[in-house]
């Protein structure tokens, strides 16, 4: 019987090395399964911003594991979606003095529907999902954008979260800098940030 035991776990281990090796072929890509990245984006300046501050998880997620957790500088995440459900929500928290309570907190919901796909023989199997809405509230977020609604595993960025955040500006920056039609190049592209 101990004979038997051990070669099945031989077999085991053997036949699991090369269906992982399998995948490490180049008709995988690196991500192999459908979460969608979402960056970090100030309202005022419409630039990438990198959050030091920032607490995010799951809302309801098993084992309350976060996404960030405070102390970390991010300017994105990879989002885990629920695919046994038609709607994941995260909560924001901010770590910044004077907002550093529960009331400030920002919660994001996101409707999909989501359908299994087959990748191939070597790289299995994942879910891919399309977002159908987003709700969200607004203490600290003014807008958020989906860049593409349809999520694979393509490693992008397909949301951005648009923050009402104050950052230092450079000296110059928004001072005395025109447009060459003489307008203030100050007051460009402010209105396209959510859409």
């Amino acid at each position: 019987m101990r004979g038997r035991l051990f070669i099945a776990v031989a077999v085991g281990a053997v036949s699991g090395a090369v269906l992982s090796g399998g995948c490490n072929t180049q008709g995988c890509t690196d991500n192999r399964s459908a979460l969608p990245m979402m960056g970090f984006y100030s309202m005022a300046t419409q630039n990438q911003v990198m959050l030091d501050s920032l607490v995010m998880g799951g809302v309801g997620a098993p084992g309350d594991s976060l996404l960030i957790e405070k102390g970390e500088s991010r300017a994105w995440v990879y989002l885990p979606f629920r695919y046994d459900s038609d709607k994941t929500s995260f909560f924001l928290h901010y770590a910044y003095p004077g907002i550093d309570n529960e009331e400030m907190d920002d919660v994001v919901t996101f409707s999909y529907s989501s359908e299994p796909y087959f990748a191939s023989e070597e790289c299995g199997a994942y879910y891919r999902y399309r977002i159908t809405g987003v709700e969200y509230t607004r203490h600290l977020i003014d807008s958020i954008a989906v860049v593409d609604s349809v999520i694979t595993n393509v490693d992008m960025e397909r949301i951005r979260v648009f923050f009402r955040i104050s950052e230092e500006e450079e000296p110059g920056d928004d001072e005395g800098d025109l447009n060459e039609d003489g307008s203030d190049a100050g007051d460009a592209g402010g209105e396209e940030a959510g859409q």
